[in-house]
């Protein structure tokens, strides 16, 4: 049997089923397969309906998007939308459409999660492992399967200290399939008091759940060609198809770039010399096309890539932030709260006080004085940040040395036209110019706002500049002021506690 030679031979005449279209990576897969040299037979798109919202209807806000404008209206007439979803049995899928998979199917990519750091344990199990495990069985059955790639986590393993983590399989805290059948057997409340016993080292459910599929995956794959993808944390993309695309802020560095732009995040709990992992969207695309195209030249190697960037190309978060910060006072959002400003903190208590100070109080004043009775939105943003700070901490204040020998090896399995059109080296990204593209993208991708509203908004930052230098005098001089009526009679002793408190705060 003659293996295809490169990415275009992969995709060609091909029918694709992908998970997890609707999601940010799954988003950037789907453009990048419906782009190919060579177009596909068919891409089907399992996709549930969504607050009343059906599934097609879904798609076609999508295809709507940026993201897919360079689209020829011709590819995108080869998706085939099917209703389901990856935590129903048997994927909730129709019969029609599971007859269509079975029989026509090569390629398989499942990238659906659920990525919550907070996430009960029954759901992350019933989505990430379950549905996993879903999503292999029907892949097994597909006649003409070539290959499934399964989108994981570099963090899977990040119970592994003090060592270097490989591109392989670690031990589980107990055995997959033995597992599953034991949750079976318990309610959710159950499940929920033993969580902490049943997830062992892990810092939360979601890296625990992704660690335990991929060793499912292993175990019952049979013949089937399998290759697993280990991104770090997924930010914008890079270039392709456009500079700085992002259409979500659901993972915390998102989030903290959408935030700075909007001079509402201050403060990120880690060191100024740690290393941030941090990895381009269509990168992590790049790796998951290729890989599937190793997996079908070698089936029978259980094949695992990490898509990092810390050992490669490494990126402080004091860089990280300042690049982020600078980035945004340069390319300024309209309507920002505050001159965007923001720094590292390993502290956990001096982390707290700026989120308090400047943050959530800060918000619910703002909410107070623009809602007046509405629901307040600032505050609770404020209040969740402040939450993803706490459950995020554990990765922002650690670093993991990912081995990437497989990884950069698996460029050289392409043409070299291909290795130019699917970059996935990270030597070749500046940092501080792809962080000022991640900023620019968010302000015209996710807030929305037109380029031409840009010098306006310089003006405004402007005349914010002139606020922030100026308020670090009047905060001494009402702490002073406080401290010497309401703590302590001596002026000295209130000059002091004025002077602590500011360096708390803005140190």
């Amino acid at each position: 049997m003659r293996h295809p030679a490169s990415l275009k031979e992969l995709v060609s005449d091909s029918t694709i089923f992908l998970t997890g279209a609707t999601g940010f990576v799954g988003g950037v897969l789907l453009e990048r397969i419906l782009t190919a040299a060579s177009p596909p037979r068919r891409v089907c798109l399992l996709v549930r309906s969504r607050r009343g919202t059906d599934p097609r209807d879904r798609v076609k806000d999508i295809f709507s998007s940026q993201l897919f404008s360079d689209v020829q209206p011709s590819r995108l007439d080869l998706v085939q939308v099917m209703e389901g979803d990856v935590g129903e049995d048997g994927l909730g899928l129709s019969e029609t459409d599971r007859k269509l998979l079975v029989s026509e199917c090569t390629l398989v990519f499942h990238a659906a999660a659920f990525i919550s750091f907070a996430a009960r344990l029954d759901l992350a199990i019933r989505i990430n492992l379950e549905g996993t495990r879903q999503v292999l069985n029907l892949a097994k059955k597909m006649a003409n399967c070539k290959v499934m790639v399964y989108v994981s986590t570099a963090y899977a393993n990040c119970t592994v200290r003090h060592a270097v983590v490989e591109e392989k399989l670690y031990p589980t805290p107990c055995d997959p399939i033995k597992f599953l059948e034991m949750v079976k057997n318990l309610s959710a409340e159950e499940v929920q008091q033993k969580t902490a016993e049943l997830i062992g080292d892990h810092p939360n459910t979601y890296t625990f759940t992704k660690q335990m599929a991929e060793a499912l995956l292993a175990k019952e794959r049979g013949h089937l060609a399998l290759s697993i993808v280990r991104p770090s944390i997924v930010l914008n993309t890079w270039k392709i198809p456009k500079r700085g695309w992002v259409d979500n802020v659901n993972n915390g560095a998102c989030g903290f770039i959408a935030g700075v732009n909007k001079g509402i995040f201050r403060t990120v709990p880690s060191r100024p010399d740690g290393i941030t992992d941090v990895i381009p969207a269509d990168m992590v695309v790049s790796v998951i096309l290729a890989s599937a195209l190793q997996a079908v030249r070698d089936p029978e190697t259980l094949h695992i890539y990490h898509c990092t960037s810390g050992t490669e190309n490494p990126v402080t978060w004091g860089r990280y932030c300042n690049a982020v910060v600078k980035a945004a006072q340069d390319h300024p959002c309209k309507r920002v709260l505050w001159y965007p400003e923001a720094k590292t903190r390993l502290s956990g208590f001096r982390n707290f006080i700026v989120i308090w100070v400047f943050q959530i109080i800060p918000a619910f004043f703002v909410d107070i004085f623009l809602l007046r009775g509405l629901k307040p939105t600032l505050y609770e943003l404020q209040r969740k940040y402040a939450r993803g700070c706490k459950y995020t901490a554990y990765f922002t204040i650690r670093e993991w040395p990912f081995d990437t020998a497989k990884v950069s090896a698996l460029a050289s399995i392409l043409p070299e036209e291909e290795r130019r059109a699917y970059p996935f080296d990270p030597k070749l990204i500046n940092w501080d110019d792809y962080l000022e593209g991640c900023v620019i993208g968010m302000r015209q991708y996710f807030h929305r706002e037109p380029q031409n509203t840009t010098e306006r908004a310089r003006r405004e930052m402007h005349r914010l500049r002139i606020i922030a230098a100026v308020t670090p005098f009047l905060s001494f001089f009402l702490l002073w002021g406080i401290t010497s009526l309401f703590v302590c009679s001596s002026w000295v002793a209130a000059f002091v506690a004025g002077c602590i408190v500011l360096f708390l705060i803005w140190v």
